[in-house]
């Protein structure tokens, strides 16, 4: 501004250049122009040539005139404007106060619209600010017609003794009074302006540049005093933004371990509710167990009844794996145990290994050699009515891990794990004991010559009852057998008790020397008899040996299936007729040939019938198994249930499986020998097998059979820790090696991290033999591996 002025000779001129250039400088947010209207005014001692012709009384010789030098906008409508002359009014002005009060009050604070009958009256300071805004703006509409004036800005002061300016700035934007504050210095650059247009004197120079310094220093020390306190009201927010920061991130995280908490507990409990199998019940347990603890690793040790009634405990281990446990043997009720044994209450210790229960017994004093490092223990007892059912143990190496609030928790899943075991436990004792009534009503296959036959019994693996499925082998004279597979429709005690009376009945009509249709044609009179109502459906077939013949007729049930000596198979179903129990009915027989190299297969639909599977989609896989490669008959039906059922079968499953030899070298060979659960049990029966393989002329095969012995007979010491059974068989081109024991941990191929020397056994079984698995039977299971003599 100064600058601009710089290059004009009269203070009119100047005057002009300062309200041109704030009316060109100063904008608003969107870069429109702030003020319409911009005003200067230079006061002084008036004369008759320069006085207000409208006034009523000329103004005296001594008294001031306020003029409107510079203007920039609408012009103003102001008394005694009209024309192009420019506007002089004698101060104080009754006319100016009336026609203009806004301005007329704003001068007047600025002290250059004031004055007395004796002369001039001079302004309170050098430098003035005044603004008004709002609804103290008012004349404005008439003073501005339509430019929407929303504040006033007046500033002025003295240029030298006996004059003033002011200058007033039209706002369209309103202004807060700390922008007004701001104009202070804004006030003293315009003074040095107008005043070097006048050539002022250097005393009137000096006085307006130290009067800017000092409005410059008050303002730079306003401003830094205000950012002082922005500054430090910015650090406190920011101090208390990170501390909120801070306590929402920690509630954050709250949040989400309650909600994984909640998540957790919830998922075990439907499990746990759902749950019937007691293997997979108490490991899940003991999984969510661990994990709502934070506790390194975790254990569930757990009572079972025993075919006998005597009570054995079992555990099952979380968060590492269990051979790390496998050399230990199982705890006693030493102090630290036998609080959580006998159910006395919850074990908890920042350090297990300070607490005064800790080291007395021996040979250990303490934690076995060996044992991961415990030092915060926690232990729970699960209790149903009063009787211990087992307990939770957890441990981790740190001192102080596990809280109050930690062993709530495991109280809470303690008891719905109780409930859930007294519920798997209620199952399986019903389940096993409708198995072994089913079990007990079935027959032991006798040997017949010339036939070489195997039958397998699985209870549906999702239901509680066992059905009424049944397999049945019956000599009879002139080298012939019968052979019968039927199912009682239902579940239950009541499915078995019909079961067995139809096959007591049938082992009579065989007796009798009844053609397969005769028998049926009985049977379903029995059953329309003793159970009204009852549907069941059969096969009844009678084997010739003599003269390689089959007769079989088929009442409502999925035929059999024959493989004939080139590998062909077929079903025979040529001639089905209605089920058992819907009165006297007569069926048809079938005649085919089974000459030697034969095999045929008897099933109940559980093997071929599965939930979302179509049957018929599972009699041609049994197709494809039956007409692929075939070989000794036990490892063919484990194999051929694992295939077809998996142990997701829906119903009982009974199976009847022949084979005729056809020479001797195609009949079954097997020893057998029983061993004790030690160590010593490996290198014997390595011993065994190289023996026997020498002796059946296998020297070639004698290495790889004594690797599959060493590892299945490795299992069933280190898991089972019963007596074992280790029986070999040669059946033709196939050996099978079966090891029988009473764990029920099946082998399973697992991949074993870097560094750990487990698992890796049952690769070499998986690589040698051509074939291995695992059946169930009755307090246990069979592992067994084939392999080909060629």
């Amino acid at each position: 501004m100064r600058k601009a002025v710089s290059a004009v000779s009269s203070p009119d001129a100047a005057a002009q250049t300062v309200a041109d250039f704030f009316y060109d400088s100063l904008v608003d947010a969107r870069d429109g122009r702030a003020c319409p209207a911009v005003g200067v005014f230079l006061a002084g001692p008036g004369n008759a040539d320069t006085a207000d012709p409208s006034a009523a009384e000329p103004p005296a010789e001594h008294a001031r005139c306020l003029s409107l030098v510079g203007f920039r906008g609408p012009y103003v409508g102001w008394p005694g404007t009209e024309g192009s002359g420019p506007l002089h009014i004698p101060v104080p002005s009754s006319v100016a106060a009336h026609e203009a009060p806004s301005v007329h009050r704003l001068l007047e604070r600025l002290g250059v619209a004031t004055g007395d009958a004796d002369g001039a009256v001079p302004p309170e300071s050098d430098v003035e600010v005044v603004a008004v805004s709002g609804n103290q703006v008012d004349g404005m509409e008439e003073l501005l017609p339509g430019q929407g004036v929303r504040s006033v800005l007046a500033f002025g002061g003295t240029l030298s003794p006996g004059e003033w300016f002011a200058v007033v700035l039209f706002s369209r934007v309103p202004l807060s009074a700390e922008v007004a504050t701001l104009f202070r210095t804004v006030t003293g650059s315009t003074r040095l302006a107008l005043l070097s247009a006048a050539g002022p004197s250097p005393t009137a120079e000096a006085d307006a540049a130290r009067t800017l310094l000092e409005g410059l220093e008050s303002l730079v020390g306003q401003r830094a005093a205000h950012l002082q306190t922005v500054v430090a009201e910015l650090r406190s927010a920011t101090t208390e933004l990170r501390r909120s920061q801070k306590e929402l991130e920690q509630r954050e995280r709250e949040l989400r371990e309650e909600a994984a908490i909640v998540e957790l507990l919830q998922e075990a409990g439907s499990v746990l509710a759902a749950e019937l199998d007691l293997d997979a019940l108490v490991q899940h347990a003991v999984d969510a167990a661990t994990r709502l603890a934070g506790a390194a690793f975790g254990a569930f040790f757990y009572n079972v009844l025993g075919e006998t009634g005597e009570s054995y405990l079992l555990y099952v281990i979380s968060g590492v794996d269990r051979s790390a446990f496998d050399k230990f043997p199982m705890p006693r009720n030493t102090l630290v145990f036998e609080q959580t044994f006998r159910g006395l209450g919850v074990v908890r210790s920042d350090d297990i290994t300070a607490d005064a229960r800790y080291g007395h017994n021996a040979p250990h004093h303490g934690m076995p050699e060996g044992h991961l490092p415990v030092r915060s223990y926690l232990a729970v007892p699960v209790m149903s009515r009063g009787t211990v059912l087992g307990g939770f143990f957890f441990g981790h190496p740190e001192r102080g891990v596990f809280t109050e609030r930690h062993e709530r928790l495991i109280t809470g899943l303690a008891a719905q794990t109780a409930v859930a075991l007294q519920n798997a436990q209620t199952y399986r004792q019903e389940r096993e004991a409708a198995t072994e009534l089913q079990r007990h009503l079935l027959p032991a296959l006798p040997r017949v010559d010339g036939v070489a036959s195997t039958s397998r019994y699985l209870p549906a693996a999702r239901d509680r009852g066992a059905g009424g499925d049944w397999v049945d082998l019956i000599p009879l004279p002139d080298g012939e057998v019968a052979l019968v597979v039927g199912d009682v429709m239902g579940k239950g005690v009541r499915a078995a008790a019909v079961m067995g009376q139809i096959r007591t009945a049938c082992r009579a009509y065989a007796q009798l020397g009844l053609a397969p249709a005769e028998v049926l044609e009985q049977l379903s009179v029995l059953v329309d008899d003793i159970a009204p109502g009852s549907i069941a459906t059969c096969v009844y077939a009678v084997l010739d040996t003599r003269r390689d013949r089959l007769r079989a007729a088929v009442a409502g049930h999925l035929p059999p299936a024959q493989r004939d000596p080139g590998g062909s198979v077929r079903f025979l179903d040529e001639k089905v007729g209605p089920p058992l129990g819907v009165g006297r009915r007569r069926y048809a027989e079938q005649d085919v040939s089974l000459p030697p190299g034969s095999r045929l297969l008897l099933y109940t639909d559980g093997l071929v019938e599965r939930r979302g599977r179509p049957i018929d989609d599972g009699l041609r896989q049994l197709r494809e198994l039956l007409a692929g490669p075939v070989g000794e008959i036990e490892a063919d039906c484990d194999s051929w249930l694992d295939a077809l059922a998996g142990g997701q079968h829906d119903d009982d499953i009974a199976m009847l499986y022949l084979h005729r030899p056809e020479d001797a070298s195609h009949q079954v060979v097997a020893v057998v020998r029983d061993y004790a659960p030690v160590s010593s049990a490996v290198p014997d029966a390595r011993q065994l097998v190289s023996v026997v393989m020498r002796e059946w002329g296998l020297r070639h095969l004698a290495n790889d059979m004594m690797l599959i012995a060493d590892e299945m007979v490795a299992n069933a010491v280190r898991h089972a820790r019963t007596p074992l059974r280790v029986e070999l068989r040669r059946a033709g081109e196939r050996v099978v090696l079966e090891v029988t024991d009473s764990s029920l941990e099946e082998p399973r191929l697992i991949v074993s991290h870097p560094g750990e020397f487990g698992h890796r056994g049952i690769f070499l079984v998986d690589a040698i033999a051509s074939r291995w698995g695992t059946r169930w039977i009755d307090g246990g299971k069979v592992v067994w591996a084939e392999v080909k003599t060629s």
